[in-house]
């Protein structure tokens, strides 16, 4: 018997093994000693389970509540956490274990061989527990495997420090208004976050951005920006998927104004973030600006208007989905080679979207010169022909291949006729 985990050890000292553990734990784990020396190991796995999810709700609590809320969000099962609850068990009596497991196991709390554990002990008690008749005993080498794991993974593990952790970052922002002094404080404490810390503080700003309740709403869109300068490529696709669930499932906004969309929105043109909307939602996004660019262009008198369309489409870059590349690009070339009169300042706001153009989309927009109607249909005027051979032939230095100049040149001279 030395070799068991001191959990289920009924010679070692609990109170001096497990100073971390608190009575109520305590409690369970000579519980589960005390059955487990019987032999009674299905009923041991249970009362370790009992120490273990008191154990991990207290770490949560420690760590931050509402960090491990943002976390699991949109996961199913019940997660209504009673911050007025007196007891522990008052507390999280309306959330499940798996839920619990899993935000914790998000946060970093525990770590995933812990989690697993855990898991596994939840299959045992649905599966093969004295309440259910089954082939699959729980035996003896089956408790003491998981035990260890837990012992070294989740009871030995120390509780996170809140003047320390990722949760004294949020308390602030969440409740309290800030000058620009503090402001540099809380920064500063956001540029020095591990990577597990970036990705939680990311869920949690997402989670405040899209609820608008303030001063947190005012706190985000000074500090976020920050924040995402941490954020890895992957973490940074997750606000566009955010987005795009509340265009298609507008459904799931919970705040209190019905506003989370357009928040989220303005953050994401913010971050000039906009290529990270998923291909659809975003095609969805750049053909309604396509559409008020023409929409002013077609407006008697209406060049103001053209600048501050062009203006609306730069500020969301130029990552075009290519299933919207030709719609939103003969809108780009109607306004660039203008009309009669001339053309609008919107051109100059325009001039990244030419600039980044590749040359298969070069190509897409010669072919646009020689059959579009909207693109075409100015073009037998003077100047609008002029802006349209000018920025064809800017196209010649862009081009590798003969084939392509050539394509370039029966374009120019197929304008040239108009």
């Amino acid at each position: 018997m030395e070799s068991l985990p001191k959990i289920i050890d009924q010679t070692s000292d609990l109170i001096t093994s497990f100073p971390l553990l608190d009575a109520r734990e305590l409690e369970y784990v000579d519980e589960a000693q005390r059955l487990f020396q019987g032999g009674f190991y299905s009923y041991s796995m249970l009362a370790i389970w009992n120490a273990a999810v008191n154990n991990l709700k207290r770490k949560v609590e420690s760590y931050g509540v509402d960090l491990w809320t943002s976390i699991i969000k949109d996961e199913p099962g019940r997660k209504k956490y009673d911050k007025d609850g007196e007891t522990v068990a008052e507390r999280w009596s309306n959330v499940d274990d798996l839920t619990l497991i899993s935000g914790a196991t998000r946060l970093g709390l525990i770590n995933p061989k812990a989690g697993k554990a855990l898991e596994m002990i939840n299959w045992m008690r649905n599966h093969a527990s004295p309440a259910h008749d089954s082939d699959n005993r729980v035996e003896m080498e089956d408790a003491v495997g998981l035990v260890l794991l837990l012992q070294k993974n989740l009871f030995e593990h120390p509780f996170p420090d809140p003047g320390f952790s990722v949760a004294a970052l949020f308390e602030p922002v969440k409740n309290k208004a800030h000058d620009s002094d503090s402001l540099e404080t809380l920064k500063d404490q956001i540029k020095s976050l591990r990577s597990q810390d970036v990705r939680n503080s990311f869920g949690f700003f997402t989670e405040l951005l899209t609820k608008g309740e303030q001063p947190a709403l005012a706190n985000v869109h000074e500090l976020f920006p920050v924040l995402w300068e941490k954020a890895n490529e992957d973490l940074k696709k997750t606000l566009g998927v955010k987005y795009h669930t509340l265009v298609i499932s507008p459904e799931t906004d919970d705040s209190f104004d019905k506003g989370a969309k357009t928040r989220l929105f303005e953050m994401i043109v913010l971050l000039n973030a906009v290529k990270y909307i998923p291909e659809g939602t975003r095609a969805r996004v750049y053909r309604k600006a396509a559409r008020k660019l023409a929409d002013a262009k077609d407006t008697s008198y209406g060049w103001s208007a053209e600048e501050s369309a062009a203006k609306s489409l730069a500020q969301l870059g130029t990552n075009i989905p290519s299933i919207a590349f030709e719609e939103v690009f003969q809108e780009i070339l109607a306004v660039w080679c203008g009309n009669h009169w001339g053309r609008s300042g919107a051109f100059s706001s325009l001039d990244e979207f030419i600039a980044n153009l590749n040359t298969d989309q070069i190509r897409i927009i010669l072919r646009l010169f020689r059959t579009n109607e909207r693109v075409r249909s100015e073009l037998s005027l003077r100047r609008p022909k002029a802006e349209a051979l000018d920025l064809l032939a800017s196209f010649d230095s862009r081009l590798t291949l003969e084939a392509n100049k050539q394509e370039l040149n029966e374009t120019i001279e197929n304008i040239q006729q108009l």
